[in-house]
């Protein structure tokens, strides 16, 4: 048995961390598509192959799964041109039945075996699905058109009052050589993965395995904060030797204390949380509900963290920053506060790629780019994406999204009068 990882494509929805593929930001010390990689090993699977864009560094970081107790092999996608264009691509060292997922699947391991429960033929083919109760969501996924117990097609993103089912498309599904053989004799094009589907169906039997389970999806940059929850439902405490702790400091909770992590006098951490290799909590700083404190990242004293994650080498001071995500290398100053919650108290909205987009997120801060310094006493909107590069003046609230390598700050004047 094979697996068959998808872990190409620009991952432009997910701006302002897609300067690599979204699998690659970290979660708990380990990239995302490590814990994918561990969750299909953790299966019984050791021969993975995995689709990755020419210019990612996936390759660099993985080799040849040796050290994960793998073998891996790597096909190239050089352009975002769908799932049957990726499985054509690797057809050459697919040598059995196989499961193809998307990069961020770290909960593979809940569902192999319902797949396989629902393969009665050697020809069976089986997809995952599950049972979708809002509408909205059901219009920008595929959804199964079935007919008793089988598959006879998926209609992508169907219209309004046009839904064959109630049954959406997980992106787990269990394959085999004759359905990629199939592949070929349908005409290149973003979605013939999905048309193939409609025509190997009427040459041998799709079934489809429902599951109730709660599957952790990739899109949007806030869907780390998603991610990193089912991570931490995972959560064991630890402590590490090298981990420094101020006797003063209140720890309850799961609580991960990597190598050289230091908490300092007064500070509260109430799990669960992961305090990365080597980063640091300063005085009096309060974590909760959440959060993820990657490599040499810093908290400065008197500042309350709640469910977020903090990339690597970003150092903050004082403040609040609640339900948002911080991306390597950034640099917050003093007073920092994100607002996470409207006054109206309905969903947050954000505009991605100049969209605008209900999140579904009664709670969300911000989502901040790599190598972005903020100004003392700043602070930022529900829902606001901050680019890359970006520099925020002090005093300044961000209102909303602000691109790339660009600086962003309120224009005040200093009055002097003679009494």
């Amino acid at each position: 048995m094979q697996a068959v990882i998808l872990a190409a494509g620009e991952s432009s929805r997910f701006y302002p961390f897609n300067d690599l593929h979204k699998s690659m930001v970290k979660i708990m010390g380990k990239t995302i598509l490590e814990h994918t990689l561990m969750s299909v090993k953790n299966s019984g699977i050791k021969n993975v192959i995995i689709i990755v864009t020419s210019d990612r560094k996936i390759k660099d970081l993985f080799g040849n799964g040796k050290k994960l107790g793998l073998d891996i092999q790597y096909v190239v996608q050089a352009k975002a041109t769908g799932m049957g264009d990726a499985l054509l691509l690797a057809q050459k060292y697919i040598k059995s039945d196989f499961f193809l997922l998307h990069s961020y699947h770290a909960d593979f391991h809940k569902f192999k075996d319902l797949l396989l429960g629902r393969k009665i033929n050697n020809t069976d083919i089986v997809l995952l699905a599950k049972k979708i109760t809002d509408p909205l969501l059901l219009q920008k996924m595929g959804v199964l058109k079935i007919e008793g117990e089988k598959v006879v097609e998926i209609v992508e993103k169907p219209l309004k009052g046009t839904e064959p089912s109630d049954l959406g498309v997980i992106g787990i599904y269990l394959l085999n050589k004759a359905f990629v053989e199939n592949l070929k004799k349908i005409s290149k094009e973003h979605y013939n993965f999905e048309k193939s589907i409609s025509y190997f169906a009427k040459k041998a039997d799709i079934k489809f395995a429902v599951t109730g389970i709660n599957n952790v999806s990739l899109k949007y940059p806030w869907d780390i904060l998603s991610f990193k929850d089912h991570l931490f439902s995972l959560l064991k405490k630890y402590t590490a030797k090298s981990a420094s702790v101020a006797v003063s400091s209140q720890i309850s909770g799961e609580v991960y204390l990597d190598e050289g992590a230091k908490i300092m006098e007064n500070a509260t951490i109430k799990g669960p949380c992961y305090i990365g290799k080597n980063a640091y909590v300063g005085n009096n700083s309060i974590l909760r509900q959440g959060v993820d404190l990657e490599e040499n990242s810093v908290i400065g004293a008197n500042m309350e963290f709640k469910n977020t994650l903090l990339m690597e080498n970003s150092k903050v001071h004082s403040g609040f920053i609640g339900d948002s995500v911080i991306g390597k290398n950034c640099r917050i100053g003093a007073g920092f506060a994100t607002a996470n919650v409207r006054l109206d108290r309905t969903t947050v909205k954000t505009a991605v790629k100049n969209e605008k987009i209900d999140t579904g997120q009664k709670s969300l801060g911000a989502m901040i780019g790599d190598d972005t310094r903020i100004g003392i006493k700043s602070s930022s909107m529900p829902g606001v994406i901050i680019g890359k590069r970006v520099v925020i003046g002090s005093n300044t609230t961000v209102a909303e999204n602000v691109p790339d390598d660009t600086k962003y700050y309120t224009k005040f004047q200093g009055v002097v009068v003679k009494k």
